[in-house]
């Protein structure tokens, strides 16, 4: 898109600089003081989409520890069809994303943001008035499997567009590094909450003249602690709806914000300037959101070797992903059957949380100029070897500790590179579809782990009198192997310059054409100061 009038000899807009490298080439940043400097001019709606990210984050990655147990303890599940249930959920947040994806590109950032919200806040009511009759198990089946994965298909691309639309390319890397760090904070802020619900709600029981025990109710249910923590989840979502209202259709003007952030980088050298550009606001403009065919998006998205090699390090990154989701699917459960019911799993979940808190300033200090491959290799090497301590010492509560610093230590290194080549390798317009498949390996990790995540727990570890935690994880330390192996192998046509983007470029020039021959948009974009 363009800052001025569209009109119909308009040009395609030149390509990302980020495009015309491979994912080895770094980026090169402002100095920390300069990109602190930076952040004081952006509009509201970045500090509104940090607050929407940190709430979503904190009410999905709650439900996430307690979902296997909420289905067991409260359904009667079985190990097998809890997983299988949490494995469809991930794996349908994927495909409902394609379709998501292009209409994101189609209808803009706000309206997408306030589809995932109310779509949210719709499956997390569901999920928590539910009982376990027949109607409320099918309830139940609607929200897991339609209402709450399309809700989340929504929102995580969106808010990822959403930061790019409202930086710049130079301060664009750490934004999206702040962002990765709300997400952090919200699940370790998520682990000791569950705990928390956990000892508060745990003592409501009243024991009845016949010896048996009745929960205590609210309206018509049992208020267990999984209630609890749904309940907290509907709260936030309540928040995130309310905070959307303070959204628009903008995006920061990047010719004026670059002079604006080249003018800090200028003058943070100098003490005496080091509070005239802290209050410069970035000029911004209304974003008119293309009118490209989504079969055309899909096409030229699908042309960029970029995207190729980005969807490939997806599928090689997902046995590493597979670990993280095993902290929700598998470890709850298996620590309550191995240590005992009071075994504070959800604060023991969130030291992999708090090693990548503490962690990621110091990589980011002693590795803010290496490449961005290299890093992900690095990080997916370590984050493969972290569970062989939980298979040498399953009975051991120390050894999930050194597998969760580790496996935190791993995602500090590697994950924030890989999360912000997604949509700055984009191009402007199509990001929902590039997100949405860029992602689908991600989510798509959740289904054979949900499955895999039963199977082991029914067979290994299926009660307190029998778990072989050595079998159990040597499994999901088995798997984690490959990634590390395969992006070696792969290493050279992942590493390779873009060879295509003259291709898209012409195909998106033609695109671009078309929707410049649109009388509609032949007006000026408003511009607010």
């Amino acid at each position: 898109m363009t800052n001025g009038p569209l009109n119909n000899d308009a040009a395609a807009p030149p390509p990302l600089p980020s495009m015309m490298h491979s994912f080895a080439t770094p980026v090169q940043p402002l100095s920390r003081l300069s990109e602190l400097k930076s952040l004081g001019g952006s509009p509201r709606e970045l500090w509104v989409t940090f607050a929407i990210k940190f709430l979503d984050s904190l009410a999905n990655f709650s439900m996430h520890i307690i979902l296997v147990l909420y289905l067991t303890q409260e359904f009667a599940y079985s190990d097998v069809k809890a997983g299988a249930v949490f494995g469809a959920y991930g794996a349908l947040i994927t495909a409902y994303g394609i379709g998501t994806g292009l209409i994101i590109d189609r209808i803009g950032v706000v309206k997408s943001m306030y589809s995932g919200v109310i779509l949210s806040l719709i499956g997390r009511l569901i999920m928590l008035l539910v009982t376990a009759s027949t109607a409320g198990q099918a309830m139940l089946l609607i929200a897991l499997i339609i209402v709450l994965p399309i809700g989340n298909s929504f929102m995580f691309p969106t808010m990822m567009i959403a930061i790019r639309r409202y930086t710049v390319k130079k301060n664009r890397n750490f934004v999206y590094g702040l962002f990765y760090t709300t997400m952090i904070i919200a699940i370790f802020v998520s682990g000791p909450l569950v705990d928390l619900f956990r000892l508060l709600l745990s003592g409501d029981d009243n024991i009845l003249p016949d010896g048996s025990v009745e929960q205590a109710k609210l309206m018509y249910f049992a208020w267990t602690p999984y209630r609890g923590i749904l309940a907290l989840g509907v709260a936030s979502t309540v928040v995130e709806c309310i905070l959307c209202m303070f959204l628009r259709e903008i995006k920061v003007e990047e010719d004026d914000a670059t002079r604006t952030l080249d003018t800090i980088t200028n003058e943070s050298d100098s003490a005496s300037a080091a509070s005239t550009t802290t209050t410069t606001q970035l000029r911004t403009s209304s974003f008119v959101v293309p009118k490209t065919s989504p079969l055309q998006s899909m096409k030229n998205t699908f042309r960029k070797g970029s995207f190729r090699r980005y969807m490939m390090l997806g599928i090689i990154l997902t046995n590493i992903k597979v670990i993280w989701r095993h902290l929700d699917a598998t470890l709850p459960k298996y620590m309550i059957r191995k240590f005992g019911v009071d075994v504070p799993f959800g604060s023991i979940i969130a030291i992999e949380p708090l090693s990548i808190m503490l962690s990621t300033p110091i990589i980011a200090f002693f590795a803010e100029n290496s490449e961005s491959l290299p890093m992900v290799l690095i990080g997916v090497s370590v984050a493969s070897l972290s569970p062989i301590f939980v298979v040498i010492f399953p009975n051991f509560i120390w050894a999930f500790c050194i597998f969760l610093v580790l496996f935190g230590l791993s995602e500090s290194i590697w994950s924030p590179r890989y999360y912000s080549m997604s949509v700055c390798w984009a191009k402007e317009g199509h990001e929902g579809v590039f997100a949405a498949f860029a992602f689908a390996p991600t989510f798509l990790a959740q289904l054979p782990v949900g499955a895999l995540s039963g199977f082991l727990l029914s067979t290994y570890c299926p009660n307190e009198n029998y778990c072989n935690g050595t079998k159990l994880w040597g499994v999901v330390f088995g798997m984690a192997l490959l990634s590390p192996l395969m992006m070696m192998m792969w290493w050279r046509w992942l590493n390779k310059e873009e060879e295509d983007e003259n291709e898209f470029d012409e195909a998106d020039a033609d695109d671009n054409a078309n929707v410049n021959n649109d009388d509609s948009l032949d007006e000026p974009l408003l511009t607010t100061p």
